[in-house]
């Protein structure tokens, strides 16, 4: 079972990667707000990262004290930072992903050992209880220690603004996902869409209510709290996912975070995490292992 979920993690990953055209991201179509990779790039990054998700998903699976689980998640997470700097020659394509997807794979998998089954829900909260301890230490720790104890862009920017990105999502349990993202997809993939347009749908309404540090960081806090909102709704409000190629909403949209040198890869991130939770949901899904959900 550790391989099929594996499996879905990698699906997810690609998928992310050819949904287009994504606003200020990197896609088949364009480079987005960056000028050192393409999708290829990706593509490299995705396949040297695919063999580690079902590592995960086993270590979920066969480790049942949870600050002992997300010790060693963390440290094949690193393992696996380490991979994609070399497939893809020393640039950052999913450092992010691997810290959310990495919790994902993990809880789904210790989901299965413990109760047989899973859903959306349930690996979003085992996600929470695994990684929540951490997270809070860690804040604490930036907040006691100040800015001199900032080592990343995203402890900066927690520092001056409060904005607690891919952290604070995984010690809430994903809550961008589970309201925002799979709602969005499921709505549109039941209307008719198909799956790309089906992502779009999603990845606005992620990039509308998440936290994206790489924006913040790109194109500063009051850009993405004042004009990225607002365009972000209304694209969303233009896009319809039914009309196939109608996508000037999107293009407008991508003017502006290019203008902006503005890339939203926290959405990104969690776009791929919801299409990885969206298989859970699909009839006869690879995350029943005997058992009742409940």
């Amino acid at each position: 079972m550790a391989i099929a979920i594996g499996a879905a993690a990698t699906l997810a990953s690609f998928e992310e990667i050819l949904a287009a055209p994504k606003p200020g991201l990197v896609d088949p179509v364009h480079c987005g707000s960056h000028s050192d990779m393409s999708w290829i790039t990706f593509l490299r990054s995705a396949a040297r990262l695919a063999p580690f998700w079902a590592e995960q998903a086993e270590e979920g699976m066969n480790t049942r004290d949870d600050d002992a689980l997300m010790t060693n998640l963390r440290a094949r997470g690193v393992e696996m930072e380490n991979a994609m700097f070399e497939a893809t020659e020393g640039i950052n394509t999913h450092k992010g992903l691997v810290f959310a997807l990495s919790l994902l794979t993990g809880a789904a998998g210790s989901c299965l050992a413990r109760y047989g089954a899973c859903t959306p829900e349930r690996i979003c909260r085992r996600a929470a209880e695994i990684a929540a301890p951490a997270c809070r230490a860690e804040f604490e720790k930036m907040t006691s220690g100040g800015p001199d104890h900032a080592s990343t862009h995203g402890q900066r920017i927690f520092l001056r603004h409060g904005t607690g990105g891919i952290r604070k999502e995984a010690m809430n349990g994903f809550p961008t996902l589970l309201e925002h993202g799979l709602p969005s997809l499921e709505t549109a993939l039941s209307s008719g869409a198909d799956l790309n347009d089906a992502a779009l749908s999603a990845l606005l309404a992620l990039m509308e209510h998440c936290e994206d540090t790489n924006v913040v960081h790109r194109a500063g806090f009051d850009f993405w709290q004042g004009i990225y909102r607002e365009r972000v709704l209304e694209a969303s409000s233009r896009f319809d996912p039914l009309r196939p190629g109608s996508y000037e909403a999107l293009r407008d949209l991508d003017d502006l975070l290019l203008a902006y040198r503005a890339s939203p890869g926290g959405a990104a991130d969690l776009l791929a995490c919801t299409l990885f939770l969206y298989r859970s949901k699909i009839p006869g899904n690879i995350f029943i292992q005997g058992g009742t959900e409940s």
